[in-house]
């Protein structure tokens, strides 16, 4: 189901554009230039720009994203590796490669070989540890932000996120074999618990409804990916009753973390949210309904 999106909002991201069609380039005297053009200043360059699009579920046929959405690609991708990096910076990097894909996928509808490498690439390598390196190490876990003992939580649900845009008839066995392990480890966590603590949010504020969802995640998005793959399991319980007791009397939920420094403000903290509650309703129409 689309989001209303005022046209208001929209026009005043378009209207941040520059004369590429880009948002908040670096300049070449930046400190983060080369490496991370695209990407820096957080949550308003290009890359970020997209995925607030994409989140707002804007027309994917929108002329005026295209260029962006190549320079993004082609600037961050390593052809020696075929995953998109920031250079030598946490190499590799699931969220950023997942967030890429999701957004590939939003404006193309189909996936083009870059990102069919990249998740070849995770489907070699990706790991799953949960408080201990339940494998033996690999070349990359030098990268602890990443691959620490308990695998970064946010890679694997923007992997899952990239996943979920991807048509069927795209999906090798080696993507569905990452898909399911990405799902696994999800509902190891119910959703945002800590596998060891049952009773402990697994990081904090990630049970704060916030929107849109950047390199981390709220509660609610990870239901939503959950829902668009069709997974139930009694271990969503809690994450779907949580999110039921947040639903207001008049139907609707709040904004409970708001995203700093974005292109555009989506709404302020605890009023009703459109976005929010646009997504919500999908979830608990899912959910609640079959029971």
């Amino acid at each position: 189901m689309k989001l209303d999106v005022g046209q208001n909002l929209i026009d005043k991201i378009f209207r941040a554009q520059d004369e590429n069609g880009l948002w908040k380039v670096l300049p070449k005297t930046d400190k983060y230039y080369p490496d991370y053009l695209h990407y820096v200043p957080n949550f308003r360059a290009s890359l970020w720009t997209l995925i607030l699009l994409a989140d707002l579920e804007i027309d994917r046929d929108e002329p005026r994203v295209k260029r962006a959405l190549e320079e993004v690609k082609s600037h961050l991708y390593d052809h020696n590796f075929g995953i998109y990096t920031l250079k030598q910076d946490h190499f590799p990097i699931p969220c950023l490669n997942g967030n890429i894909i999701y957004i590939d996928l939003y404006f193309n509808k189909t996936p083009d070989s870059r990102s069919l490498k990249a998740l070849e690439f995770f489907h070699k390598y990706q790991r799953f540890d949960d408080g201990i390196y339940e494998e033996p190490k690999t070349k990359f876990c030098s990268n602890t932000s990443c691959y620490g003992k308990h695998s970064c939580y946010w890679g694997i649900v923007k992997l899952l996120k990239g996943i979920s845009f991807i048509p069927n008839n795209y999906r090798s066995k080696e993507i569905l074999e990452l898909k399911d392990k990405c799902v696994n480890f999800v509902l190891k966590h119910q959703v945002c618990y800590s596998s060891h603590h049952p009773d402990k949010i697994m990081v904090d504020k990630m049970d704060q409804l916030t929107f849109p969802n950047m390199y981390k995640s709220d509660f609610l998005e990870i239901l939503w990916l959950l829902k668009r793959e069709k997974i139930k399991s009694d271990k969503l319980n809690k994450a779907v009753g949580l999110l039921a007791s947040k639903r207001q009397k008049n139907g609707s939920w709040l904004l409970e973390r708001k995203i700093s420094n974005m292109v555009v403000s989506i709404g302020e903290t605890n009023l009703s949210n459109p976005y929010i509650t646009q997504r919500a309703d999908e979830v608990l129409n899912y959910y609640l309904s079959s029971k």
